[in-house]
């Protein structure tokens, strides 16, 4: 199975190679990558690359104790050359711009997605100058530990009280609902404990 992160670089990838070739024809499948190894070299450009690099883990207190909020930083990096490098980039940094924006669920897999920040690098040194032109999105995103049969993640709120807790009295547990409709939980008024 597929990290997420990955899934999110690939649905991205997926939306530029559909769309890009309008703007640019030279950007074929070939040429947007979601692999930072990609070699960049003069005759290959222009070209994209979708990277991941920072996620943090969202403190969601109410959540399902496995549920994870995600916040993860997502760049498409625009790569040209030439003498119309910079006005090239800026071209397809607005078009990705724009795909991105018109889909920025991912088709629902995602919660979100948003531009933040745009950097821009040149590298002159060599014959050919290339330019970088960095689009860096926050991408906001759920997920949840798989489940192994061994160890399922709980689907409802146990309750039982003292002394018959923990592992041996497991039999002995109730859902939270049996447990207030038979009267187990203390009412507000006090500890009226109706067990048998």
């Amino acid at each position: 199975m597929k990290a997420p992160r990955t899934l999110i670089r690939e649905a991205v990838r997926e939306r530029l190679v559909a769309n890009l070739p309008e703007v640019d024809e030279r950007l074929t499948a070939s040429r947007i990558s979601i692999h930072r190894t990609m070699p960049l070299v003069p005759g290959k450009l222009p070209a994209l690359l979708i990277t991941t690099a920072t996620e943090r883990v969202e403190d969601t207190p109410n959540a399902h104790p496995g549920l994870r909020y995600r916040k993860l930083e997502l760049a498409v990096d625009v790569v040209t050359t030439g003498s119309q490098a910079d006005e090239e980039a800026e071209t397809i940094a607005q078009a990705v711009e724009g795909f991105l924006d018109a889909d920025d669920t991912l088709g629902t897999m995602i919660e979100g997605l948003r531009l933040t920040r745009t950097d821009l690098e040149y590298d002159l040194d060599g014959d050919t100058p290339v330019l970088g032109l960095r689009l860096l999105y926050e991408v906001s995103y759920w997920t949840r530990p798989l489940e192994e049969e061994e160890m399922p993640v709980p689907l409802q709120v146990l309750a039982s009280w003292e002394p018959e807790i923990g592992i041996p009295h497991k039999d002995k547990y109730k859902s939270w609902e049996q447990a207030v409709c038979g009267g187990l939980v203390p009412s507000a008024g006090g500890l009226d404990d109706e067990r048998d």
